[in-house]
């Protein structure tokens, strides 16, 4: 085979040459590992199908089914691949029964399917359990009717079902409502390139809760790198896929899951360190932001009421890590104006002419919880509307120097 040929970009394919596929049943799969770092494990696997053309042309998945192929052709193309990524997982799946398979299937073939069985009868052939499967769609047929009765019936056999969002961005929430799938996979575009697009990591966290909400779990796919990873598990994102789960080239483990469970465990092992040392600099930091707290209280239980703006003025100024400060009633309303740090040049149109002064927070957290008989309460941790900045926002109980009950309210600068 000439090597010029074998590199030749295959940009369409003809009928005859998707025929010839199908006559050779010339497919080959690919297994790439679904892991979970926290547990150390491997889930299972995905299977990939390839060919090779007359011409000598790699064919991948866009090559195979990005074409515009009638469904009947679809549909045959489908079953061929399926049927070759089950019997190449059987060896695997004998070894290791604890192990799923997910299996793509193409959700613009059903259309062609007259009649339903045919993937639970090739599982029984090869005894492989239904629930062993997890038939993978991807995002643009999610709504189609054919879908729908296709998951249903297998559904009912006990097989799995993961939906794949592909590249996009936004999130088809509805129709994962109407699946409720066993896992949601996204792709590169939601954890990558992610420098000046911090909007990222809230839109992989809020598809994380979503994936709660559904009792689904949430799976990033083609993670290439370390640095990925990593990423990843501070997002939160637990479950991986992706090349560098693989087995290194220059490893000597000949068992292609024990090389898989190595590499897992390293990366656990990696997350692990760096997050212990996160942990600890996030507990320093937080018990200063409390040697802050404890000190401005004290300062401000010999303040009288009059006098608490030009306090909390004075003690911004005065505490390195202090942003704002302000005063609330013990009913939650608001008594002071905020105190910004100068220096950050707060002029924002949100807060009014009084800087918030006579707003009413009593149904606020924090508020409710000092309210309850809480000493202090932490707010969760958020950008601030006023100065753009991550902000910690503590709230303690006070009596001032007439003994009236108060709260007064610090933000610190979080990152």
């Amino acid at each position: 085979m000439p090597q010029a040929a074998a590199q030749r970009p295959l940009s369409a394919l003809d009928k005859t040459e998707i025929l010839g596929v199908l006559e050779s049943e010339n497919i080959s799969v690919f297994f790439q590992p679904v892991v979970s770092v926290r547990a150390k494990g491997i889930l299972g696997f995905e299977a990939f199908s390839r060919s090779i053309s007359d011409t000598g042309a790699r064919m991948d998945a866009h090559d195979l089914f990005g074409q515009n192929w009638d469904p009947e052709t679809r549909l045959k193309l489908c079953r061929l691949c399926r049927r070759k990524a089950l019997e190449a997982f059987r060896p695997i799946f004998e070894r290791h029964p604890q192990m799923m398979l997910f299996l793509n299937t193409d959700g613009g073939a059903l259309s062609a399917a007259t009649k339903l069985g045919h993937l639970d009868a090739i599982c029984q052939a090869l005894n492989i359990p239904g629930k062993r499967v997890v038939i993978e769609l991807e995002r643009p047929y999610l709504n189609s009717p054919d879908v729908a009765r296709f998951m249903l019936h297998y559904r009912e056999c006990g097989f799995g079902l993961s939906v794949d969002l592909c590249g996009g961005m936004s999130v088809p929430a509805e129709e994962l409502f109407a699946l409720k799938p066993d896992f949601i996979k996204f792709d590169r575009p939601l954890f990558t390139d992610v420098d000046g697009q911090e909007f990222k990591r809230d839109m992989v966290q809020s598809l994380s809760r979503l994936a709660d909400r559904l009792g689904s779990v949430l799976l990033a796919k083609s993670v290439e790198s370390e640095d990925e990873a990593l990423r990843l598990l501070q997002w939160g994102v637990i479950h991986q896929q992706g090349y560098y789960y693989t087995k290194d080239k220059d490893s000597a483990e000949r068992d292609p899951i024990r090389a898989f469970q190595q590499k897992v465990e390293e990366i656990n092992r990696r997350y692990r360190e760096s997050a212990q040392a996160d942990v600890a600099a996030k507990r320093k930091r937080y018990e200063d932001f409390h040697k802050v707290l404890k000190k401005v209280a004290y300062k401000m239980a010999d303040t009288r009421e009059h006098d608490f703006s030009a306090a909390c003025e004075r003690l911004v100024a005065a505490e390195e890590s202090l942003v704002c400060a302000y005063v609330l009633t013990d009913d939650g309303i608001q008594f002071t104006p905020r105190s910004f740090k100068r220096s950050l040049g707060v002029d924002s149109p949100l807060l009014g002419p009084e800087k918030g002064r006579g707003s009413d927070h009593g149904i606020r957290e924090d508020v409710l919880h000092l309210k309850s008989g809480f000493d202090k309460y932490v707010l969760p941790v958020q950008i601030s509307p006023y100065m753009k900045l991550m902000v910690s926002t503590i709230s303690a109980r006070f009596y001032n120097a007439e003994g009236s009950p108060y709260i007064l309210c610090l933000e610190f600068q979080s990152e």
